[in-house]
């Protein structure tokens, strides 16, 4: 790489192309092995519990894995998955018949439902892809605003480089990432908005109010927000450098540019708003993650990545793994040091560099920074030790930049050598705060191999320092180790994916042609939510949010031993209390009132103790039945489950679960196993019929005698408002683009 870069004037190429076309490309390079298929990106391999003959990749598997958060498959994956193969049917997918018993889809957020990209899901591979194409905006988004502030070509690319291949990306791939791309392209919008107001031009808030917007729709809110508390701090910045008057003038169209991307989010705003007043949020109510960080004793992992192992390698680190949300690296505060003590731009310098040390004490708990969390609204419902990563990687990436940018103009690569003498300071430190906490290193060769690395790239950047080598040459070095560890950090956790494997789809196509209109329940294969993905309705849940009244429902009637927002069918509140399959056996009538006729075994776990009482009442005269088995599962029946439609006196004759032909003999009333949720619409040849809550949950209409057609229509409420604004919210946009575009002409003219 640094060769390649060092060639470029050499042969008068433009450097700025090449960086664009290598911010392009470098991501699926490093992910070749997943494009080509020499590992396995699919999800469903890993997570769906229906893998066969599966293989780890070169660093082994399972533990390691290649993400540290299994929600790339239950929602990201399934849910998205549903999501695209509904636009693509025509429909908007306000609704998922698939899950529990029905809830909302796009007011859940984390399948991205609405989301432009999320449509490549419906592709093989297609989660991979959407991926690529993420990290794609996000370097090229940050290699533009960097010289929108005035860094030199190769500096704002080697951050570029950094923020594309940042820890979060690397290790989270579930929607957490998906708001991350649009952080920088927001503030090339915040940029640009300031250049024209500075040159007395109107217009120019289109990138910011497109960058907002696509954060809002990108699936996971608590990013967005927090990327959006750290866009307010940087314009506050940049607009208080400038003069008084036309200061206003730039706070006044960031604001009238911000207002346009919340009306053209309000399709996705609305029914998040509205499903969060009766949803079960899980430990987000009531302010339950304030007071929740990051032991201190892990900070080393912030700096050397795999220091304890890797991904739920150690069972002793599971907790860590479970919370930590990313990484940085040796390399990237090494730069950011040398960045944070130039003095251009120096307001912006000193405040990304207090973002980064007061959001790492909040993630990590130390003293003084949590009361800073508690001054901002809805922090204290946010996971922030897991979310606020992605927002200090960005600040590192910047502050890295104006120190590359600095060395190259300035020449005192001395400072280089004193940070990383600084860092090697800090891993010490960090590695001392480990053993006062009584928690050993890991002592795997990854953990040791990450250790010896971090040490040879600290000694190897700094001996740069006093190389005789030209200006030039250096700077391209140091850019080129801070690539290096970027792409070999972000590569490892790759290597622990399926080198080959099996996904078993008979039991899929066996509940495909059977179940109906029916449900499942499941103690494993067909995991929640891959119900979804495959079109077959499960009775599980692994989700959030959730409606509160389905939680409350399974907690009274199916199994009080589950977590609310982990229905899964092995998850437990307490472990030893009653097993799945316990309660299950318990409560086999309430599961048959809710529709359920399958239930899902394991094949071999039918002989363990958590299921001695299924395996009892199957053996007994219950009517129970085995209708299917094969390696993966076991495939039970239960005797007369509760039709998912029925009305006495009449015959149904369903085409699809919104759809049937009614026959009474009388006026009656038709009872459907769908979730009662404000929102559903019901009509009788095209007659509106106002639908009633019955059997706790689930939905009741009258149907007159004779023949009818029922329909039942879900529509998120005040959704109609969502669209006036969304058209509000274009109209703004178009009207700042046209201002702008004549403007600049008649400036031109």
């Amino acid at each position: 790489m640094v060769n390649f870069v060092g060639k470029i004037n050499k042969f008068n190429i433009n450097s700025e192309k090449i960086f664009f076309l290598l911010l392009i490309f470098c991501p699926p390079l490093l992910s070749f092995p997943l494009l080509f298929g020499f590992l396995i990106a699919d999800p469903t391999l890993l997570y769906a519990g229906i893998q066969t003959a599966l293989a780890a990749g070169p660093s082994g598997g399972y533990p390691p894995y290649p993400t540290i958060d299994p929600n790339i498959g239950f929602t990201s994956h399934a849910l998205g998955y549903r999501a695209a193969w509904d636009i693509l049917g025509g429909r908007l997918p306000w609704w998922n018949h698939y899950e529990g018993v029905g809830v909302p889809l796009a007011g859940e957020m984390q399948s991205a439902a609405l989301f432009p990209l999320t449509l490549l899901l419906a592709l093989h591979n297609g989660q991979l892809y959407m991926h690529l194409c993420l990290q794609v905006i996000a370097g090229l988004s940050t290699y533009v605003l960097l010289r929108k502030i005035g860094c030199l070509p190769l500096g704002a690319f080697a951050a570029a480089i950094a923020f594309e291949f940042n820890g979060t990306v690397a290790w989270l791939a579930n929607a957490v990432i998906n708001p991350i791309a649009f952080l920088p392209l927001t503030l090339v919008g915040v940029e640009t908005l300031r250049e024209r107001v500075s040159a007395g031009y109107k217009g120019g808030g289109a990138w910011l109010t497109i960058g907002l917007a696509a954060s809002l729709y990108a699936g996971f809110p608590e990013v967005a927000y927090l990327n959006g508390l750290l866009i307010l701090v940087w314009t506050l910045v940049r607009g208080g450098s400038l003069k008084r008057v036309t200061c206003w003038i730039f706070l006044r169209r960031i604001i009238v540019s911000g207002l346009a991307a919340l009306a053209i989010s309000a399709p996705v705003l609305i029914p998040f708003g509205d499903y969060m007043l009766v949803a079960n949020t899980g430990g987000h109510a009531n302010g339950g993650f304030v007071f929740s960080s990051l032991s201190p004793a892990f900070l080393l992992a912030l700096l050397v990545p795999y220091a304890f192992g890797g991904i739920f390698q150690i069972p002793q680190y599971t907790e860590f793994w479970s919370s930590v949300g990313g990484y940085i690296g040796c390399i990237l505060p090494v730069f950011a040091l040398c960045g944070l003590g130039g003095q251009a731009l120096r307001g912006l310098r000193v405040a990304l560099g207090l973002w980064t040390v007061v959001t790492i004490g909040i993630a990590y708990g130390l003293p003084g920074t949590g009361s800073v969390a508690q001054f901002f609204p809805g922090l204290k419902f946010v996971a922030l030790y897991r979310y606020l990563p992605p927002s200090w990687e960005f600040c590192l990436c910047v502050l890295a930049a104006f120190g590359l940018t600095d060395l190259a103009r300035n020449h005192r690569f001395a400072r280089v050598a004193v940070a990383c003498i600084a860092v090697a300071i800090v891993c010490v430190v960090t590695a001392y705060v480990t053993h006062r906490y009584h928690l050993p290193l890991a002592r795997n060769r990854l953990a040791l191999d990450s250790i010896v690395f971090a040490t040879m790239l600290l000694i190897g950047t700094g001996m740069l320092v006093w190389l005789p080598l030209t200006v030039a040459t250096r700077s391209r070095s140091m850019a080129g180790m801070l690539i290096v560890e970027v792409a070999v950090l972000f590569v490892l956790p790759s290597l622990s994916s399926p080198s080959q494997g099996t996904i078993d789809l008979t039991g899929i196509h066996y509940l495909q042609r059977h179940l109906g209109f029916q449900r499942f329940a499941t103690f494993g294969p067909i995991q929640p939510n891959y119900g979804s993905y495959f079109g077959i309705a499960a009775i599980n849940h692994n989700d959030l949010p959730v409606p509160k009244d389905w939680t409350d429902y399974v907690a009274r009637h199916l199994d009080i031993n589950a977590p609310s927002i982990l229905f899964t069918g092995f998850s437990r509140n307490d472990l030893n209390g009653p097993s799945a399959a316990d309660s299950l056996v318990a409560n086999v009538d309430a599961y048959r009132k809710a529709g359920v006729r399958f239930v899902l075994v394991p094949t071999g776990l039918l002989d363990s103790p958590g299921f001695a009482s299924f395996k009892h009442y199957i053996a007994t005269d219950h009517g129970v039945r085995e209708a299917f088995g094969n390696s993966v599962m076991r495939i039970f029946e239960l005797p007369d489950p509760t039709p998912y439609a029925a009305a006495p006196g009449c015959v149904l004759t369903p085409s699809s679960r919104d759809l049937m032909d009614v026959d009474c003999t009388r006026p009656s009333q038709l009872i459907r196993l769908e979730m009662y949720m404000e929102g559903w619409h019901a009509s009788v040849d095209g007659n509106p019929m106002p639908i009633s809550r019955t059997g706790e949950i689930f939905q009741q209409i009258p149907v007159p005698q004779g023949r009818s057609v029922v329909t039942f229509r879900f529509v998120p409420p005040h959704i109609q408002w969502a669209f006036v604004a969304f058209i509000v919210g274009w109209i703004l946009f178009a009207i700042d683009l046209l201002r702008g575009r004549k403007h600049t002409a008649r400036k031109i003219l």
